[in-house]
């Protein structure tokens, strides 16, 4: 299985960053502008175990369902999902949160994943997918900095 991590420190405690990223509606601000309008989601007001993630994406041409399960949430530690539906033979995602310097937070997205089969994987390789999220996950982690530092460090507290 390939495996990608990228860490980012973010500007809050780690309570308040998961707290934060533990509602889908704050992850999406990780997505670049253009991205976001090609995208069609379902989601959950909180993230739970069980909850499910839904996208149709337009991405390679093509528009994509995608469905990731909450598999496993350790309040305010870990976050993780998995794909139960997509074009990835498998697909693991996994965000740990720890303490940081100066009451900020690391984040740490680790992701595991093998490449889609058939006609698929001939244009959507392990090396393109890397690209491709290193891409995302950098530029992500720079809008998510940007909309936690002008949320005034305020973020609704789960039910």
């Amino acid at each position: 299985m390939e495996v990608f991590v990228a860490s980012v420190i973010l500007p809050r405690s780690r309570e308040a960053s998961f707290d934060y990223l533990r509602r889908p509606a704050n992850f999406l601000k990780m997505l670049p502008a253009d991205a976001a309008g090609s995208l069609d989601v379902k989601l959950p007001t909180i993230m739970e175990v069980s909850s499910r993630l839904e996208f149709n994406v337009k991405a390679w041409g093509m528009s994509i369902e995608i469905v990731h399960e909450v598999t496993d949430v350790s309040v305010p530690d870990r976050i993780a999902v998995k794909q139960t539906k997509g074009p990835f033979k498998a697909w693991i995602q996994e965000q740990t949160f720890s303490d940081a310097p100066n009451g900020q937070t690391l984040l740490t997205n680790t992701i595991r994943f093998l490449p889609p089969g058939g006609m698929m994987g001939f244009v959507v390789t392990k090396k393109v997918i890397h690209s491709n999220l290193e891409q995302w996950i950098n530029h992500g982690q720079d809008l998510l900095k940007k909309a936690m530092e002008e949320d005034n460090g305020v973020s609704e507290t789960p039910e």
